[in-house]
């Protein structure tokens, strides 16, 4: 009896999954006003910087918070383990070069995306993902201690955290009207950096954020598990 009512239930499951692929969608409502709105809001090209950085910056916010409390996780696991005494890196000249120039062109990449992401494809964690990347291909060239050794100078760990406070302050303000020009604009000419107002900084702290997490969560995967 077991043995029938198994496939009943998986058709019955695949049924009601598939079920609402075959209702037709409601009419959409005209888009032009909406994007007018957005276009008054921003005033940036790339509508996607408005709504996420003006129009869901709370849940930009939350984004930012989740990201933050995975690197504390990740510091939290690997923090009573041994570390490994000898980190495996590639060795074939070739590869290291790839990676390197890899590591240069993502870094550019980034630097892009967290500056003009308001007015073209890319934002803020775009541009971590790019910069986290670049961090990860130096690592695997064979760069694990240095990149250890700038990471504890520079004390990469504040400035993560300061990128989150300095991120969280401004969004508030900008979200209350108390900073002059808002997520309005800033006078600058439709399509230009400074026309986006606190979209481009906003940008750029959340780069910051998750690059830097992004290289203590490789780092410490690299000190506690190696790299092969």
């Amino acid at each position: 009896m077991r043995r029938l009512l198994i496939p009943l239930y998986a058709l019955a499951a695949l049924v009601l999954c598939l079920a609402p692929l075959g209702l037709a969608l409601p009419p959409l409502a005209p888009l032009q006003a909406t994007l007018t709105d957005l276009l008054a809001q921003g005033q940036v090209p790339n509508l996607v910087a408005t709504v996420i950085l003006h129009t869901r910056l709370y849940d930009t916010v939350a984004e930012v918070v989740v990201f933050t409390l995975a690197s504390i996780g990740v510091r939290w696991i690997f923090s009573g383990e041994p570390l490994q005494r000898r980190v495996l890196s590639l060795d074939d000249a070739p590869s290291i070069v790839l990676c390197q120039l890899g590591a240069t062109v993502c870094a550019l990449v980034a630097v892009e995306l967290a500056l003009r992401g308001h007015l073209s494809p890319g934002g803020g964690f775009a541009a971590g993902v790019a910069g986290g990347t670049a961090i990860g291909l130096l690592l695997i060239s064979g760069s694990v201690r240095l990149a250890d050794r700038l990471y504890r100078r520079y004390r990469a760990e504040l400035w993560e955290k300061g990128a989150v406070v300095a991120f969280l302050l401004v969004a508030w303000l900008s979200l209350e009207g108390v900073l002059p020009g808002g997520a309005m604009g800033m006078g600058g000419r439709f399509g230009a950096i400074a026309s986006g107002g606190w979209i481009p900084l906003l940008n750029a702290l959340v780069a910051l954020k998750v690059t830097l997490g992004s290289w203590a969560m490789v780092q410490l995967l690299v000190r506690y598990r190696g790299l092969f």
